[in-house]
């Protein structure tokens, strides 16, 4: 959609007859393989409302980059800022991305959890790293930070006011999601551009989201772009819509005015419908169930928490929390953010430091000091895709094809990414899985991790868990933010296929991100920290 020229003063970007290149020499990759023209967006006058824009398709992610001032534009004045070009400000396009965790610190779950137990006390308020010096720069001893009614109207806004004196880093993936999102608008951007702002949240939390992010737009008079998958969706208020592929901007303008010209591109959206079918069978009528009921005869639980109780200094996870995890058995864990999903996974894991302290057995071994099991034992045996992990990853040094070799590599945990596994410690059963994505590692296997697509990411971190052919396989987020819907059934089936021996414990918000499961885990994250445990029947 062209606007009027009417609105030129008022325009925050302006991009005419573009194309874009990743640097100056004269053989520099183009980004897309035709010029983008005529797209705009303004800063509302006084009586006019912000600008709401949904950009989909499968390039979304390089378009968000563009108008956020990336790449090389030519000729140099095709990309423009007209309203900020007399007095601009690097704070006033603030572009989110939850893959880049710049101003974060690389840890670990287990540093996370450690450090509770030595700063003391779990919430301190002269805590430099916490949430609430975060947000508002003050952990940044080169930037005067800003307190303000405003950062708390944001603190409220996010639901973050209890978690404000709280360690940045332990935060669940959901609340750190909200946290970076209040810190990108605590510079009161006129232009705030976040790719997957929804993605890795509850159903609760989206819905405060998209809310607040209104919310702040209408007060402050911030435009918003929103990088979303078409599956999923738009806001209510999302004014105007465009599409992009390979080629560029193929489609843009007022979503309703579109709506029949996207459902006519976007082949994948049939695609959607198919996948949404397919998983809605899986997971009906769910029958709740005890733990008795999943106990085998003469044979010991693959994983079994009983009686078990995690807290921090006051702050209970877990209470006389009982779990019967039978071998081979698939789950889904489901529970707002915060609930101790991820707490419950990094027990498992052994990455959490009251795991060795009786609260679970493995195969019927009770899990404590001095059982001779050591961290690396544990590890061996268990594959993991996770958003904590996928932080980790030295994006920059390694290929696809590296880090998901790299998953061979014994005694050294799942989140050591440096050590290089190697082609012929392959089994023939590796060898099978990753011929099943031949096509895929063909074209993006030499890539570096950070050249590929949030699909090809995750990907990646799937494959890596999987081709040791772990004893036990747990899937955090792992098909989140995947756009091409084809290889997550791919991945899906394999599970489904290859896998019915593995035990898998899943964590995923959107249904048909799910694969197929046996039973559900359902943290309801009140006072008195209950579950309940469904068996699911299709």
């Amino acid at each position: 959609m062209k606007y009027s020229r009417i609105l030129l003063n008022n325009c925050l970007l302006r991009i005419e007859n573009a194309i874009f290149k990743k640097d100056t020499t004269k053989n520099a990759t183009k980004i897309f393989t035709q010029p983008v023209n005529s797209f705009e967006i303004y800063k509302p006058n006084q009586d006019q409302k912000p600008s709401f824009w949904g950009v989909v398709g499968p390039d979304k992610c390089q378009f968000l980059e563009v108008i956020s001032s990336k790449y090389i534009a030519d000729p140099p004045l095709s990309r423009s800022y007209p309203h900020l070009a007399k007095d601009f400000k690097y704070h006033e396009i603030q572009f989110l991305n939850f893959r880049d965790r710049s101003g974060l610190e690389k840890v670990h779950m287990s540093a996370r959890y450690e450090s509770l137990a030595s700063k003391g006390e779990l919430e301190m308020s002269d805590n430099v790293n916490s949430v609430k010096n975060y947000i508002t720069g003050a952990n940044n001893y080169n930037k005067t930070a800003e307190q303000s009614p405003y950062v708390d109207q944001l603190l409220d806004l996010f639901n973050l006011h209890h978690l404000q004196d709280k360690w940045i880093n332990t935060l669940s993936n959901g609340q750190l999601r909200r946290a970076r999102l209040a810190k990108s608008l605590i510079s009161r951007p006129s232009l705030l551009i976040i790719d997957d702002p929804f993605l890795g949240l509850d159903p609760r939390a989206t819905q405060l989201v998209s809310n607040s992010l209104l919310r702040v737009s209408q007060d402050l008079g911030t435009s918003i772009v929103l990088g979303l998958r078409v599956q999923d969706g738009f806001p209510n208020w999302i004014d105007n819509v465009a599409y992009v592929d390979e080629t560029g901007l193929k489609l843009s303008g007022n979503k309703d005015a579109i709506h029949q010209q996207l459902e006519n591109e976007v082949e994948s959206i049939e695609k959607v419908h198919h996948i949404h079918e397919r998983h809605l069978s899986k997971h009906k009528n769910p029958v709740e169930i005890n733990n008795d009921s999943l106990r085998q005869p003469d044979t010991p639980p693959h994983v079994e928490f009983k009686n078990a109780s995690v807290a921090y200094k006051g702050l209970t996870i877990f209470e006389k929390f009982d779990w019967v995890i039978p071998k081979g058995s698939k789950w889904r864990i489901l529970g707002d953010n915060g609930t101790g999903k991820t707490t419950l996974l990094s027990l498992i894991t052994a990455d959490h430091p009251q795991s060795w302290k009786s609260v679970m057995s493995i195969n019927g071994v009770e899990r404590k000091t001095g059982n001779g099991v050591s961290f690396f034992d544990i590890n061996n045996r268990i594959g993991v895709s996770s958003p904590e992990l996928h932080a980790l990853v030295p994006e920059h040094t390694k290929s696809m094809n590296q880090i998901i070799l790299n998953g061979l590599v014994q005694n050294v945990g799942n989140s050591n990414f440096l050590m290089n596994g190697k082609p012929e410690a392959l089994t023939a059963f590796g060898k099978d899985i990753l011929h099943k994505f031949q096509d895929r590692l063909d074209i993006y296997g030499d890539t570096k991790f950070t050249d590929l697509s949030i699909t090809d990411q995750k990907l990646t971190l799937f494959l890596r868990a999987v081709i040791k052919k772990p004893e036990l396989l747990i899937l955090d987020e792992a098909f989140s933010c995947m756009d091409d819907e084809e290889i997550m059934i791919r991945c899906h089936d394999l599970l489904e296929n290859e896998l019915k021996d593995v035990t898998v414990l899943t964590i995923g918000h959107i249904d048909w991100e799910v694969p197929r499961c046996d039973y559900l885990l359902r943290l309801l994250g009140d006072e008195q920290r209950s579950y309940k445990i469904f068996k699911l029947t299709s």
